[in-house]
């Protein structure tokens, strides 16, 4: 038996859970005091366990687990309060465990309901009800005033063009601003090319 890392799905709290050999990211369903929890297993650690703590079983992921042991009879569901008011959002989990997975409570997300404008929302926790066509846009970010409307970054690749001109002298160009491609991060953030030029149109020779 070893004493595993485990990261509470919902809220990131860490437990220490002792088991037989388990997987590096592999999600367990444990229990503590007659409470059932979900979590991913991270690494191998020689502190003691968590006070009465103990391995269920193994699960596909946080979703799967989670979705087994919320309120009886009901699916999983999401709660987020909308940024710059106080409104409860209960969200179906199905579409946004399938984006993006369980979010994390206290942190930000971008979501979007059918094809109307995005909004921010953050996460509070588990709901016995929630309503569906709501799903994942974007995030996760740490603040309501970080999500959204985010002005593209630069991939820090600026550049200055020197022209020389018939007599001979030089003139310098600085902060060219023709028209980048603009792509985006893995954390779902527009990012700017500036050491390119969008050549043939709206997506030219870049796309």
């Amino acid at each position: 038996m070893a004493n595993y890392i485990i990261n509470e799905c919902i809220t990131n709290d860490v437990y220490i859970l002792s088991a037989e050999t388990l997987t590096s990211g592999a999600t367990v369903e444990f229990d503590i005091s007659e409470s059932r929890f979900c979590g991913t297993v991270g690494a191998v650690t020689e502190s003691p366990i968590t006070l009465n703590i103990s391995f269920i079983q193994l699960h596909d992921d946080c979703c799967a687990c989670l979705s087994g042991i919320t309120i009886s009879d009901e699916t999983l569901n999401f709660k987020f309060t909308r940024c710059g008011t106080s409104e409860e959002i209960n969200i179906d989990a199905t579409n946004f465990c399938t984006e993006y997975g369980v979010p994390t409570t206290g942190i930000t997300y971008e979501i979007q309901f059918g094809s109307e404008t995005p909004f921010c929302g953050t996460f509070e926790g588990l709901s016995p009800t929630g309503v569906t066509n709501y799903h994942y846009s974007s995030g996760p970010f740490s603040l309501c005033e970080n999500c959204g409307e985010e002005p593209p970054r630069s991939a820090n690749t600026a550049y200055d063009i020197c022209e020389v001109c018939s007599d001979g002298t030089v003139i310098t160009v600085y902060n060219l601003t023709p028209p980048h491609p603009i792509y985006t991060d893995g954390y779902g953030t527009p990012v700017t090319q500036l050491n390119m030029v969008t050549l043939g149109g709206p997506n030219g020779l870049n796309s």
